[in-house]
């Protein structure tokens, strides 16, 4: 480590929860809000992401001097406002943020909900805290440390609007719990960006909130994160509500380097009753157990009530990790090994993953392994390396549907290997292909290694000499072979389905998921 660093269904239901997924999904605004960003697809720096002015309109009587870095005390008073949603109290100063930490850890109740504004840039620490490779630069012996905003026994409950700006220069180096610029929060917190800012902390640690159980909006990170244990990210360490609220997670990016032990992911280490929309990584993920660019484990280990879905989800990096290992999710779904009669308790729709995927078991280019999941309208591009259970979209799948699926990377492993899934039971799946090579030692298939008791339509391969499509079929559908020319046409993509599309310039001229191309 460098030192600085997811009951079977009927076809006819699968097909009508997809549909309905489609109408829900049709604005255009809302599909290329999810593209990436190329102009701060790089950068740790403060500003990369396009602060907001720093000449806010304030009030005549706002005090404060902004741009100055923190001097490590705490400000007596806000620079203005009365903390209403009318008249937030306004943050100017890196002394006035660290106010709102003091008294949210002091647990002052007159401060409960109320509305706070960045109407600055803030700087923690002066001069450079990390380099363009995440690694740590400046002298910690001499860097103010910052106090999260929340901790384990208190968590912020009002609404916080970064406004745009940029909070710099944050330095954490402990080994408790909930750490980040906030860290525990179950109120709002949004449109904000952490920048040149080094985190290392135990559970629930993460560039901008340690844990969250309230909404996080509008926010990016380029944090280097370091979590010595569990529940490890990059804008949410976790993000989990309970029976009566859901957590949202939602047009946030991640571009810093996150590493920790179980549950790391580039947005979020874990997530249940949790919503996420338009979420990207572009920063390199480390981890042991339950690893994935968006998020490590998406879905309850053992309870079916706690609900997870995400859409429109995007990763570029490398997700580096040893079981359940995916360029979207580590995990997703239902822990438990039961494998029929239950309820779909994680759907992902609209994923896309070009990152080089590294694991051991459960790998997979978009999710490392799955039980009771409903996927749709996902696509894998780049290359997964594993020993068992490796494919290139789902390592292990269970108990699950599944529609609208392609792998254009090579996937390689040892047992259980598969260019869409590396072992698939009971599941309903459709409309799926795949071009990339599959190397293996058994139960090698260039669609799935192993097959088991799966209702099955509209699978597709690329022909690679005298390779079967299955490494073993126990039980239920076919896929049918294709050359090149004929995949790269677009009578193939209609014969997928409506929501694929032929553009001979995307993809090498194989289809693309319809979502895909209206990002370009």
């Amino acid at each position: 480590m460098r030192k600085a660093l997811f009951a079977i269904f009927g076809m006819a239901a699968m097909f009508a929860a997809c549909s309905q997924t489609v109408s829900a999904s049709s604005n255009d605004d809302e599909e290329k809000a999810s593209a990436t960003d190329s102009s701060d697809s790089k950068g740790t720096g403060a500003g990369s992401s396009g602060s907001a002015s720093s000449e806010d309109a304030l009030d005549k009587d706002c005090v404060g001097e902004p741009g100055k870095p923190w001097d490590g005390t705490t400000a007596k008073e806000f620079a203005c406002g009365s903390g209403t949603k009318l008249s937030p109290y306004i943050i100017l100063t890196a002394e006035q943020l660290a106010k709102l930490a003091f008294i949210v850890g002091a647990n002052e109740k007159e401060y409960e909900g109320k509305y706070y504004k960045l109407a600055a840039d803030i700087k923690l620490n002066e001069g450079k805290v990390i380099d363009d490779k995440g690694a740590l630069v400046a002298d910690s012996a001499k860097l103010h440390k910052w106090t999260p905003i929340g901790n384990s026994s208190v968590a912020f409950t009002g609404n916080f609007d970064g406004n745009g700006h940029t909070v710099s220069g944050m330095f954490i180096n402990t080994t408790s719990s909930h750490n980040g610029l906030f860290g525990n929060s179950s109120g709002t917190v949004q449109n904000v960006t952490v920048a040149d800012s080094w985190v290392t902390g135990g559970e629930c640690t993460a560039g901008v909130i340690g844990s969250n159980g309230g909404s996080v909006v509008n926010a990016n990170n380029y944090a280097s994160v370091v979590g010595l244990s569990d529940y490890v990210g990059g804008i949410a360490g976790q993000s989990n509500g309970s029976y009566s609220t859901t957590t949202i997670v939602k047009n946030s990016k991640n571009y810093g380097v996150v590493q920790g032990k179980n549950n790391v992911g580039g947005i979020t280490g874990r997530a249940y009753q949790a919503s996420m929309e338009k979420v990207e990584n572009h920063g390199l993920i480390e981890g042991n157990e339950e690893v994935g660019g968006i998020t490590g484990r998406g879905g309850y280990t053992y309870i079916s009530v706690y609900l997870f879905d995400c859409k429109y989800a995007i990763n570029t990096a490398s997700i580096t990790g040893k079981s359940s290992v995916g360029g979207i999710m580590g995990a997703a779904g239902y822990a438990s090994p039961n494998i029929s009669g239950n309820k779909i308790i994680t759907t992902l729709d609209n994923a896309k993953n070009s990152g080089k995927i590294n694991g051991e078991k459960y790998v997979g280019g978009v999710i490392g392994s799955a039980n009771q999941t409903s996927i749709c309208r996902v696509g894998n591009t780049s290359s997964i390396e594993g020993k068992q259970n490796v494919a290139g979209v789902i390592g292990n799948i269970v108990s699950s549907t599944t529609s609208y699926m392609y792998n254009v990377g090579n996937v390689s492993g040892l047992g259980y290997v598969g260019g869409i899934f590396g072992n698939n039971k009971e599941g309903v799946t459709s409309s799926a292909y795949s071009t990339g090579k599959v190397d293996g030692d058994s139960l090698v298939g260039l669609m799935i290694g192993y097959n088991y008791n799966t209702t099955m339509a509209d699978y597709y391969y690329l022909k690679q000499g005298d390779q079967e499509p299955f490494g073993q079929n126990n039980g239920g559908g076919v896929a049918t072979p294709k050359i090149a020319s004929e995949m790269k046409s677009a009578d193939f993509a209609k014969l997928l389905g409506a929501d694929f599309v032929y553009d001979s310039g995307l993809n090498d001229g194989y289809p693309v998921l319809a979502w895909e191309k209206k990002l370009e």
